[in-house]
């Protein structure tokens, strides 16, 4: 079946976004935490954009939230429009060769960089102030530790030492046979809608709600189409319905809402905000996104199609160049530039890196983590 290219152009935004929040992170702190303890304007604009829909350039969570919804929309499309078991065996047996080629090159690429101290991201917080950028890569590397946390570490226990964006692989994992259990014994059932709502009660306020959602967005594309049509098709709805979707994505996830915009939507009831509110705006944003002719012309442009299909290898790798690479030749920068064309031009750089390196490992990795996948299915059929 073939891909639906919009939303790979989507989930390269979203790669890119989360590429830039760590960038923001580790040199802006205060465009992510709103302390006016570390900022580097002076007009306090830091601080400001980290509590106003500004932040939604930079909303990493909701970026993973996309992720996830979209994955619980890609694994359950297929089955919805050919109802055939053996399309959830074929996806259950080949997940996790897919995600563990890629995840193990990423972690071998910390521990090569670890064992010639190539990191620079401790260096690198002290000139920016963010403490998080330091908290990284502080323990002797140990070979069969980083083998352990590739193959079980990152997937059923989420520890992720050597790459700190492994944090979601086990969601990512867990959360794809979450959608798998619910098509097999739900998939083929008149009265699956029962289901889906116990689910959402069960799972709500985790990420793992995202993946229900979009399985239940796969589910109302395939069978009630001119339902969602019905109240999708006005312009000004799916305007609506876009512009409230964005805005629950750019709720801060890293510091208070009071004094902000957001602050009537803190609910004591509420244990993580952030979560459900991305999970909730990430749904409204691939839904109009469905429905939306002009949204898919925009998302199926060429460089975001290219985006698209780097985007796993972007997402894996771009955290370990950050604290090698860029933490580098930023540290070699500031001391004759300001701080400021120091950050941008190590940025430039990086995503130079950031895009050839992923390039080279979606061609010669994660493209053969797919073929892979493939022959261990063989083995099974």
């Amino acid at each position: 079946m073939r891909k639906i290219q919009y939303l790979d152009g989507l989930r390269g935004l979203a790669a890119f976004v989360v590429v830039f929040h760590h960038f923001v992170y580790a040199f802006y702190p205060a465009l992510f935490l709103g302390s006016n303890t570390r900022t580097h304007l002076k007009m306090g604009e830091e601080v400001f954009a980290s509590g106003s829909i500004l932040n939604l350039l930079y909303s990493g969570n909701f970026a993973v939230c996309i992720f996830f919804v979209m994955s619980g929309f890609v694994l359950s499309h297929k089955f919805f429009l050919q109802k055939d078991h053996a399309i959830i065996k074929e996806s259950a047996i080949k997940r996790y060769v897919r995600l563990v080629v890629p995840v193990a090159f990423s972690v071998f690429c910390a521990y090569i960089l670890m064992k010639f101290s190539l990191f620079y991201n401790q260096q690198a917080a002290l000139v920016s102030g963010s403490n998080w950028l330091g908290e990284f890569w502080r323990f002797n590397p140990n070979f069969l530790d980083a083998v352990r946390q590739t193959f079980v570490g990152a997937f059923f226990s989420s520890v992720f030492d050597y790459n700190v964006t492994l944090w979601s692989i086990a969601y990512e994992f867990i959360g794809s046979f979450i959608v798998f259990g619910f098509l097999a014994f739900f998939g083929k059932i008149e009265k699956r809608y029962w289901a889906y709502a116990i689910a959402i009660i069960f799972l709500f306020q985790t990420y793992y709600l995202a993946f229900i959602l979009g399985m239940l967005l796969s589910d109302l594309m395939a069978h009630q189409k001119l339902f969602i049509r019905k109240y999708d098709k006005n312009k000004l709805i799916r305007t609506a319905l876009l512009l409230f979707g964005l805005f629950l994505g750019s709720y801060p996830s890293g510091r208070g809402v009071d004094g902000t915009m957001y602050a009537f939507m803190e609910k004591s009831y509420l244990a993580n905000s952030a979560v459900l509110y991305h999970v909730i705006g990430a749904f409204f944003v691939i839904l109009v996104l469905l429905e939306s002719r002009k949204m898919q012309r925009i998302f199926s442009l060429k460089y975001l199609i290219f985006l698209g299909e780097i985007s796993f290898a972007m997402y894996l790798l771009h955290f370990i160049i950050l604290g090698s690479f860029s933490s580098f030749v930023f540290l070699k920068l500031v001391q004759h530039l300001p701080y400021a064309a120091a950050f941008l031009i190590a940025f430039a750089l990086s995503i130079a890196l950031i895009f050839l390196v992923s390039y080279l490992v979606y061609v010669y990795v994660d493209k053969r983590a797919v073929h892979l996948s493939k022959l261990v299915y063989g083995l099974f059929k």
